[in-house]
């Protein structure tokens, strides 16, 4: 025993013969103090109790009475007053351990939200990084499959070998599919040329339900439901189609031996930073019984070409469209999913208060026209087949390779009754800014803008220019040319 365990052992033997024959506060309040002192000088609650019956056993070995004395139960208060500073302690740990736990316990979840929005932020940037080059793969693409159709164009109206034909129709298919691709590509860069409007979800809602049924299997089940009252949505309803068809397609392998589609759609008020949603969107639910998606991909579900149906039955470009498609839209697209319980695909798209509008009427497309129409383009290619194409409908054509020579052609007073021209070009000067001058200072003639993609499209929508997408057909490009020369003649 150190010097001063026995120090405290003669206090304490002295103090507990005190109490035991003058028993009262003031001798339960220095079993107190001595409490305390045991816990300044470190020892611990078996320390004192044995120093207790150390010193209980002297005082009645020296001063024995009767065996139902009542010093021992005034011992065991002396005892327990004692200890009393050691149960203090021990509750004022007990309590700041549980706080401890707490703030752990919340530290933590705060880790795992930091962690789960960080990851959600890389795996953005790399989905945006992604979209960036295939926007630009796209763009590339385009002006080679408008060199492509426009030629197979030119020559289906030439030629009557049928065998011939039969060869150009089989490569107008390849190039459709190709052009196919790259809208999906675009899509998912959200550099796709939107066309918004007011849609009903209701009537969308038993629309879309038919188109499904001629799309999927007997064994599929497909089921609707409008969950309340729902507002109209603002999208493009053909990219909102092909959306709720990929994820149809995707539900439909999913369920090799058949099972449940089932879509529904409900208003909902969102304030969510992960998706970087605020305010009133459309829900659009596709849920599927199918084989479900296992957790490891489910953060490469949305990224283009990454596919699990092996080689031949995908592209795996079908949910990176729906991906680009919603948030080019202003709303975002959430996925859950557990293997061997189906998988549950949401989309949200902004909500809006306007009325659909009746649609307009389609008006005659003539075969041929005349007139002088500028194309403006810096693809010598691509400046070919447009020419050929313009040509081939019975209109003159001149050719311009940059904005600024275009513009100067009409200040020279060259006659000139359309200018059709790309957007992105070299020299300072884009088709759109072109688009503007010509409209402030030659506002008889119109102009007709083209590109693979725009990173101003949202300018062109605001100044109310026509545009027609690349690559576009003879059909398509004629009609847009006679609705802008008509209203002049």
């Amino acid at each position: 025993m150190s010097g001063t365990s026995h120090n405290f052992a003669d206090a304490y033997g002295a103090a507990l013969e005190g109490h035991l024959l003058r028993s009262g506060e003031q001798a339960l309040h220095h079993a107190y103090e001595l409490g305390r002192q045991a816990l300044a000088e470190g020892l611990g609650l078996l320390d004192v109790t044995l120093f207790h019956h150390g010193a209980l056993a002297n005082i009645l070995r020296d001063h024995p009475g009767d065996p139902k004395d009542a010093r021992l139960e005034f011992a065991a208060d002396f005892l327990a007053e004692c200890l009393s500073p050691f149960e203090m302690t021990l509750l004022g740990y007990k309590e700041a351990n549980s706080r401890l736990i707490a703030a752990h316990e919340q530290l933590r979840s705060e880790i795992e939200e930091r962690k789960k929005a960080e990851e959600a932020l890389v795996h953005a940037k790399k989905l945006q990084a992604v979209g960036l080059l295939a926007g630009g793969v796209a763009h590339h693409f385009n002006n080679l499959l408008t060199v492509v159709l426009g030629n197979l164009d030119l020559a289906l109206n030439r030629v009557s070998d049928e065998r011939v034909l039969r060869m150009l129709r089989a490569a107008e298919q390849g190039a459709e599919h190709g052009a196919e691709i790259t809208r999906h590509l675009l899509s998912f860069s959200r550099q796709q040329m939107l066309q918004p409007q007011v849609i009903d979800t209701a009537a969308w809602l038993h629309d879309i339900e038919r188109l499904l049924s001629g799309s999927l299997r007997g064994d599929i089940a497909i089921e609707t439901a409008l969950e309340g009252q729902t507002s109209s949505l603002a999208a493009d309803r053909s990219q909102l189609d092909l959306a709720i068809l990929n994820l149809a397609v995707n539900a439909r392998d999913a369920m090799p031996d058949g099972g449940v589609l089932r879509i529904t759609v409900r208003d909902e008020q969102i304030s969510d930073g992960r998706l970087g949603l605020d305010g009133q969107f459309v829900a659009i639910s596709v849920s599927d019984t199918g084989q479900g998606i296992a957790p490891e991909i489910q953060a490469q579900i949305f990224e283009p070409f990454f596919t699990t149906k092996g080689v031949g039955p995908g592209t795996g470009l079908g949910l990176s469209q729906v991906h680009g498609f919603t948030h080019q839209s202003g709303g975002g697209v959430e996925l859950t999913s557990r293997p061997g319980s189906g998988t549950v695909v949401r989309l949200f798209l902004p909500a809006t208060k306007q009325i659909k509008a009746s649609p307009p009427s389609k008006e005659r497309v003539l075969a041929t026209g005349t007139g002088n129409v500028l194309v403006v383009e810096d693809d010598h290619d691509v400046a070919n087949v447009a020419s050929e194409l313009l040509e081939s409908l019975g209109y003159s054509v001149k050719h311009a390779y940059r904005a600024e020579a275009a513009l100067d052609m009409l200040r020279n007073g060259e006659q000139i009754d359309l200018v059709f021209s790309d957007i992105i070009m070299p020299g300072g000067i884009n088709g759109v800014e072109m688009a503007e001058e010509i409209r402030r200072n030659f506002p008889a003639v119109p102009v007709l803008l083209t590109s693979g993609y725009n990173d101003a499209i949202e300018k062109v929508n605001a100044t109310g220019l026509s545009f027609i997408v690349k690559p576009y057909r003879t059909d398509e490009l004629t009609r847009k040319i006679q609705n802008l020369l008509q209203p002049t003649r």
